[in-house]
């Protein structure tokens, strides 16, 4: 069974985090919500979520992917976390897949993980990079890197994680039984 850390700080996307962990586990995947620096976490609508674990816990030998939702301030405590920073680190460096939605490629421009090609939330590429910005894709797969434009595109998102994490048969069952047409 394939493990993934899902991110979460305090002001993090609702939409994007809830529908990223329920699409991974449809596909059989172990998701579990990592929080940052405290088992409960508010959204940036207010909406409480419990952690399964925090990220004092999380070992990258331990999962398989690890996903940052968007969200701010959400986006903003991922991207300060020198202990985040180190760990997409690992993740990179053993060539884990790291997604990451809305603002939250800040977070891995800051770890100097992101590649070439990127897309995020649309006018927050310039807390992101200044080259590699792909305005024309909902979803971008650079390498290792997968990453989203915001809360709308975070089914398709979640779907694209899926496919790389549980292959294409496993893709195509999730997506026909959400009755997703993209």
């Amino acid at each position: 069974m394939k493990k993934v850390a899902v991110m979460l700080a305090n002001g993090f996307e609702e939409i994007e985090a809830i529908t990223i962990i329920d699409v991974l586990k449809r596909a059989g995947a172990e998701a579990k919500f990592a929080g940052l620096d405290a088992d409960i976490l508010t959204g940036a609508h207010g909406i409480k979520v419990h952690a399964d674990t925090t990220l004092e816990k999380i070992c990258e030998s331990e999962f398989d992917m690890i996903v940052l939702p968007g969200g701010l301030p959400g986006a903003e405590h991922l991207a300060n976390s020198a202990k985040l920073q180190a760990l997409l680190k690992e993740f990179d460096s053993k060539g884990k897949f790291i997604g990451a939605i809305c603002a939250a490629p800040m977070a891995l421009a800051k770890a100097g993980v992101i590649k070439e090609s990127y897309t995020c939330y649309p006018s927050f590429e310039a807390h992101v990079k200044d080259s590699g910005y792909v305005s024309s894709q909902n979803v971008v797969k650079d390498g290792n890197i997968i990453t989203s434009r915001g809360p709308a595109t975070a089914m398709e998102f979640a779907l694209e994680l899926v496919k790389n994490l549980c292959g294409e048969k496993i893709y195509k069952e999730v997506k026909e039984g959400l009755l997703f047409a993209v």
